[in-house]
């Protein structure tokens, strides 16, 4: 019994098409998503001081919803700059 080539072969095109970017870091790969996270931890972190330093924190309402999108936004923003093709 032969199997149909053409499913089997679109069904590995589009589970290859899934595949993450990576990154060489110090002669380790890393997912391009990992870098983008940590980065925009970093950036939000400094962006927190920043509104704390400015005396605009109390204003931030609410900070559980707020920190967490600023991190979202960041990570987003990065990976689109960085890693869009």
């Amino acid at each position: 019994m032969r199997l149909p080539t053409f499913p089997i072969l679109m069904a590995a095109v589009l589970m290859l098409t899934g595949c993450p970017r990576t990154m060489t870091i110090a002669g380790s790969y890393f997912p391009a998503w990992l870098v983008c996270i940590v980065s925009s931890l970093l950036i939000s972190t400094a962006c927190h001081v920043l509104i704390y330093k400015a005396g605009m924190d109390p204003w931030i309402r609410p900070r559980g919803i707020a920190y967490p999108a600023m991190v979202t936004f960041f990570t987003l923003l990065i990976y689109l700059i960085f890693f869009r093709s």
